[in-house]
């Protein structure tokens, strides 16, 4: 059972600048209707309840972005900084590095993976709804959505970018922690 919130959103143009979260807050993540620049999130495939993930919690440059069972460790917990235009970069607390397509591809299949935040339309995302509550990453630089490969619902699975096609492995559910 959801716990009920009751929530003020104030905006300026398009972007949120902020959110005011009244009465208790359950101790179970709920996903967040609009996810808002400064906010930190688990980030959550809609298709198997996985969480985005840095590959063994690596903080290396190039390091793999996956899906993989929800734990809350600091490999699954990003946050949402504003970059500009209405896009965001999603920035990995346990490296501080970005969500980035790897060589700024812009070929469906390509690999997603963390990598020092340059500000290259390559680690630039747009988040825009996609009914119930999720949301679709989209790349600034190709266009293509966040996407786990294949749709599996397995653990290591690789998240890539891929033509947008509204399927539930391109959904994402931001839950604030």
């Amino acid at each position: 059972m959801r716990t009920m919130r009751s929530r003020t959103v104030f905006l300026s143009g398009v972007a949120s600048v902020g959110i005011l979260v009244m009465g208790a807050v359950s101790a179970a993540a709920d996903p967040l209707d609009t996810p808002v620049a400064g906010g930190r999130y688990q980030v959550q495939a809609v298709h198997s309840d996985k969480c985005l993930d840095v590959s063994g919690a690596s903080p290396d440059n190039g390091a793999g972005v996956i899906q993989w069972q929800c734990h809350g460790g600091p490999n699954q917990r990003w946050t949402l900084v504003d970059a500009g235009g209405g896009t965001y970069n999603l920035v990995v607390d346990h490296s501080d590095k970005c969500l980035d397509v790897s060589g700024a591809s812009a070929d469906n299949g390509a690999g997603v993976i963390q990598w020092q935040c340059h500000g290259g339309p390559n680690q630039r995302w747009r988040v825009v709804g996609a009914g119930g509550g999720s949301f679709n990453l989209v790349a600034v630089h190709s266009d293509k959505c966040l996407d786990v490969s294949g749709a599996s619902q397995d653990n290591g699975a690789g998240v890539i970018q891929w033509q947008c096609h509204g399927g539930p492995n391109q959904r994402w559910l931001f839950s604030g922690i």
